[in-house]
């Protein structure tokens, strides 16, 4: 076990350095690229959550999981820095145990917890609009009480998994002197488990709930026109399932890598750090795809940039009509000289 290595290397007084949290610099160079990505991330997220407070349309209840699963990207960013200031500013040779044990523990579980739960936010979101497009239902009035049950057990299952796992044996926490912990799986079969309950099942029912909004589209597009017209309401879920499409294409390609690779490798290869740094380009992009995609905020930003213009357009005309007139002297001199030319000819 992990804290009984610690606990080794801290009595041995050899006269070196038995266990640091400090990075070695081979590890702190790997990591910039991700910290570029992660300072870029921040910006992107900073100004998507401003919208909340300038844009108080978007706050609805409608909008749940999306906020839900952005933050969860903002936790991992929160994860990241915290970790990345914690491994390179540490200067203690024997760290305190506890603090050193809740950070090894931290840096090994919680990014594959908080990705975990990324998935089954979408999932949960692509089923409420089944719901809302296929049976025109608003389950965010109609099932309150299902939608909390259903965040209780998304946010608390997959902690439980990994602690059942952990107190089990059937997982291990690694740490490298100088690098960074990560779990460890003893069989395949575990590894197998966790790859079908944190990517496969939830991809395969996402697909399929998409496949359903799609048919559901399409037969309705092949009524006779007698029989059907295209509506405002028809064409809003047409532009969510697009949206949702797109969405998930990106996020699949740039996510999955990270979880698929984090059960079969170590927390130091190059393979891990390729993969979260993919991940971490995808947490940049997701409040970009998302506000470019939806419809809501198209339309407010919109809305604010005719008020911005309006507004500096009657300023504009406001400061003509009360500008007082001004004239250069020498022009007054000429016009004085003018109307005395005129003067002495009449």
């Amino acid at each position: 076990m992990y804290y009984m290595r610690v606990l080794a290397e801290l009595n041995d007084t050899n006269g070196t350095c038995p266990y640091s949290l400090l990075w070695d610099q081979s590890t702190i160079d790997s990591q910039r690229p991700a910290l570029y990505v992660c300072s870029v991330a921040s910006i992107a997220h900073s100004i998507f959550w401003s919208q909340l407070i300038f844009l108080p349309a978007v706050r609805n209840k409608s909008m749940q999981w999306l906020y839900a699963y952005l933050a969860t990207d903002i936790l991992l960013l929160f994860r990241f820095f915290f970790l990345f200031i914690v491994h390179t500013t540490s200067n203690e040779c024997i760290p305190n145990f506890a603090w050193s044990l809740f950070i090894c523990y931290s840096e090994a579980i919680f990014d594959n917890y908080l990705n975990a739960l990324e998935v089954y936010i979408l999932l949960a979101l692509n089923i409420c609009r089944y719901f809302q497009i296929v049976h025109n239902r608003n389950v965010y009035r109609i099932y309150v009480r299902s939608l909390i049950c259903a965040h209780l057990i998304i946010y608390l299952a997959p902690l439980i998994g990994f602690i059942i796992e952990l107190s089990m044996g059937s997982a291990i926490i690694r740490d490298f002197n100088g690098g960074s912990c990560d779990i460890a799986f003893k069989t395949r079969y575990i590894q197998i488990f966790n790859i079908i309950c944190e990517f496969i099942l939830p991809i395969l029912l996402n697909i399929i709930v998409i496949y359903c909004n799609v048919r559901h589209i399409h037969s309705i597009s092949r009524l006779p026109r007698a029989q059907h017209y295209v509506s405002a309401r028809e064409k809003y879920h047409r532009s969510l399932v697009i949206q949702f499409i797109v969405f998930y294409t990106v996020w699949l390609l740039l996510w999955s890598p990270n979880l698929i690779v984090y059960q079969f490798t170590n927390g130091i290869s190059t393979i891990t750090k390729i993969a979260s740094l993919l991940n971490f380009i995808e947490i940049t992009l997701d409040p970009i795809i998302i506000s470019a995609l939806d419809v809501r905020f198209q339309q407010l930003w919109r809305n604010l940039w005719s008020r911005i213009k309006d507004t500096i357009l009657c300023n504009q005309r406001n400061q003509i009509r009360v500008a007082p007139i001004t004239r250069h002297p020498n022009a007054l001199l000429r016009l004085h000289v003018q109307q005395q030319i005129v003067a002495n000819i009449t």
